[in-house]
């Protein structure tokens, strides 16, 4: 079992129902559309995920480290504005505030979309869009 993280572009949602909706339009029109390319923030996301956690590419395609947090690779989880990505429930706490943190830089959107008992404790960006970027703090340890 693994821990999903999405990140997605467009509107700031008002709370976690509109966060969820959302996601998942923005989801059925584009990860089940395979041809449709990442966005330009998303891309700029993805490579900024990638510096932390590499995936090497031979033979047989991309790869994960030991290290990686990814059950599959992050570098294919992107299309149009939408990224979503599923990492061992193990490593979910730090890649969720790694992920946030990356995506609020990036001007995206970011939800822990687990049910309330597997939930990362982190400040929805739509709760305090005044305050100071969750990536402002947790980028700068």
């Amino acid at each position: 079992m693994g821990h999903v993280i999405h990140v997605w572009e467009g509107p700031l949602p008002s709370d976690r129902d509109e966060a969820v909706r959302d996601f998942y339009d923005l989801a059925r029109q584009h990860l089940l559309n395979d041809g449709t390319l990442p966005t330009r923030a998303v891309r700029a996301f993805v490579a900024d995920v990638l510096e932390i956690w590499p995936e090497p590419v031979g033979d047989r395609g991309v790869g994960l480290r030991a290290s990686s947090p990814f059950v599959w690779p992050a570098s294919t989880s992107a299309s149009g504005p939408v990224w979503r990505c599923q990492v061992k429930d193990t490593r979910a706490a730090t890649a969720t505030h790694v992920i946030a943190a990356i995506a609020e830089r990036h001007g995206l959107n970011w939800n822990d979309p687990q049910p309330a008992a597997r939930r990362i404790d982190l400040r929805p960006v739509w709760e305090a869009a005044e305050a100071p970027l969750y990536a402002d703090v947790a980028l700068t340890v």
